[in-house]
């Protein structure tokens, strides 16, 4: 993960429409990680959907569960705690760069 910080305004999703690779899934998976703290829970689930459909198209299924938790739970009502949803989202970015770098 990097250590730059990303804004609403400044991460673009770098998946391409048509089959991303996995190291930019990983750039959008990072990104998402770096706003959850700092957007509101309505950009925070359409920021995963749109990682969620470029994890799937790239096979990256890891990312792809952790993507679709984090959806899920900043789409409900009520109080939402994403601590666990960044950690899994956080292991499964750390395992598919192990990949990448093998």
């Amino acid at each position: 993960m990097s250590g730059k910080v990303a804004t609403h305004e400044s991460a673009t999703l770098a998946a391409p429409s048509i089959v991303p690779d996995l190291n930019a899934v990983v750039h959008d998976a990072d990104a998402l990680l770096a706003l959850m703290s700092q957007e509101s829970l309505r950009v925070v689930a359409e920021l995963a959907d749109g990682l969620i459909r470029s994890a799937h198209e790239a096979g990256a299924v890891e990312i792809e569960a952790a993507a679709k938790d984090i959806r899920r739970l900043a789409s409900g009502n009520g109080l939402v705690a994403l601590a666990g949803a960044m950690r899994a989202l956080t292991s499964a970015i750390s395992h598919t760069e192990s990949l990448l770098a093998a």
